[in-house]
């Protein structure tokens, strides 16, 4: 989502790389939706129904690299009690998004270099090689040529990922989509819309977290009634506790007497709970007739405290 003028040239590349299965390389920082945007080149290949596999390189721990990306057999190393397929196989057919590429460990890196080129892969502690057809995509927070020059990241295989580069802009950078993809998430999570006030909180902050930190602060809000940081409101906005009691499927006139008559009592308990029950104070402070206070009192089974 989005209608700023970066997002609008993202969304133009994405259009031609259309029925492509070059490689695809996503730069941007943590939290830009790096991944929605491999989700949408993939789903707009030709292999749109075949397996979408994303693997977190810089989730993985060190010794069990090689492992995820290419599968173990049997008793290969400790802890390795059964067969398992790597992301390779597990997207087969498909696409495999590799996120945080610049995490890789450079040991492995050749590996991985050569599991494209020859479009073979070998799993841990098997002699044999398998042919997998995969489309890889990868994405990094990092400035992989400036890793490369580093010598912390294989030339090689940056260019082997790189045919096509693609940076995701941070939220700084396009507020104009704060708003946007703020109203999005409210509705995702429920709210058909979002008070005033609160989108204008939104749009004022940096988001220093990127798409993520405002998905999280707008679900935050939902389930809370406040966001992040703000002052706590005592109950839920009126308008998201009246969309969950209406229900649509019956009369206006028919709900719109079921929810006066809520209204009314719970209006009349409260009233004389605070007045401890004195009718006439009651009758005071709600402007209505002592006698016709009585009378609702009696119809709603409203008892002195």
């Amino acid at each position: 989502l989005g209608g700023s003028s970066a997002m609008r040239r993202l969304f133009a590349v994405l259009k031609r790389l259309e029925g492509s299965l070059v490689n695809v390389l996503i730069e941007g920082e943590s939290g830009v939706g790096k991944e929605l945007v491999a989700r949408a080149i993939h789903e707009g290949s030709v292999r749109a129904n075949k397996p979408f596999y994303a693997l977190n390189c810089g989730a993985l721990a060190r010794d069990l690299v090689s492992s995820e990306l290419f599968g173990h057999r049997r008793g290969a190393f400790t802890g390795a009690v059964e067969q398992r397929l790597g992301a390779f196989e597990a997207a087969n057919g498909g696409t495999l998004f590799l996120d945080e590429i610049g995490e890789l460990p450079l040991d492995v890196q050749p590996v991985l270099l050569r599991a494209l080129e020859s479009g073979e892969v070998r799993a841990v502690g098997d002699t044999e090689t398998r042919r997998v057809d995969v489309r890889v995509l990868a994405a990094t927070n990092k400035g992989l040529e400036d890793e490369v020059k580093a010598g912390r990241f294989r030339g090689d295989l940056f260019y082997r990922f790189a045919v096509v580069k693609l940076v995701v802009p941070p939220l700084r950078e396009r507020p104009e989509d704060i708003d946007i993809l703020g109203r999005s998430f409210a509705r995702n999570a429920g709210l058909a819309e979002l008070p005033p006030d609160v989108a204008q909180q939104l749009t004022g902050q940096p988001w220093p977290g990127n798409v993520r930190e405002l998905r999280n602060a707008v679900e935050a809000y939902v389930a809370l009634g406040v966001l992040p940081g703000g002052a706590a409101r005592e109950t839920p906005a009126l308008d998201q506790l009246m969309q969950k009691v209406i229900d649509v499927a019956k009369p206006y006139a028919e709900q719109k007497e079921q929810l006066a008559d809520l209204f009314t009592k719970n209006y009349l308990e409260l009233l004389i709970a605070k007045t401890g029950g004195n009718q006439s104070e009651a009758a005071r402070i709600s402007g209505l007739e002592r006698s016709y206070l009585g009378k609702l009192l009696t119809k709603l089974g409203i008892a002195k405290p």
